[in-house]
């Protein structure tokens, strides 16, 4: 128990001399170029972390916080995102990974995000545009369309879901799994071709 109790305090001294860093860092960092801005990155994910490993996610936040205030970065906004979904503060996921997006629209991963906390915040079309902007962005991304197929059908939208499959149909993904989709969602013209692939 002593052994234990001393180790805590241990761990809580070093995460605390490693903010200490972290705020001289940010404070001396004036210019965020080159290794400097990566140092501020890796500084600040390495003391989120640490925040993280012990259940305080407020105050791994605020590092991001005070990180992206010197040195605008998307790793920075990403692991954001990600301790905002693992706290279920989904609206605020959204708005970061819509800023994020805005900034690095070359990482669909952000899209991603922005779709998944739409999603579990119950704002089914706000994540139905998100995800039918990263299809525009990425049409063959099957992966996406599926898990987007499988979504629309768990909310009954049929009719997107058919639009979908058969998007997916199109691209030449002729597979059981998109007539399996097709014939479920109209059996009267999939039928022979589900019939066929099924033999």
């Amino acid at each position: 128990m002593k052994k234990q109790y001393s180790v805590d305090i241990a761990k809580r001294v070093l995460i605390g001399m490693a903010a200490i860093v972290v705020a001289v860092c940010l404070i001396a960092c004036r210019t965020t170029s080159g290794s400097e801005h990566d140092q501020i990155v890796r500084t600040a994910i390495d003391l989120s972390d640490a925040y993280l490993a012990q259940g305080r996610a407020d105050e791994a936040l605020e590092v991001y916080d005070r990180a992206l205030e010197e040195a605008d970065d998307y790793r920075l906004y990403f692991n954001k995102a990600l301790i905002l979904t693992e706290v279920s503060r989904n609206d605020e996921a959204v708005e970061l990974c819509a800023t994020a997006f805005e900034k690095y629209p070359y990482i669909l991963q952000f899209k991603k995000m922005q779709a998944y906390n739409s999603l579990i915040s119950g704002n089914i079309d706000a994540a139905e545009t998100a995800i039918l902007e990263l299809l525009m962005l990425n049409p063959y991304d099957s992966v996406t369309r599926i898990q987007f197929i499988e979504e629309l059908l768990r909310v009954g939208r049929t009719e997107k879901a058919y639009e979908q499959a058969l998007l997916l149909w199109n691209q030449g993904f002729r597979d059981k799994q998109t007539v399996g989709y097709l014939y479920s969602l109209k059996p009267e013209v999939w039928g022979n071709v589900y019939t066929q692939m099924n033999k």
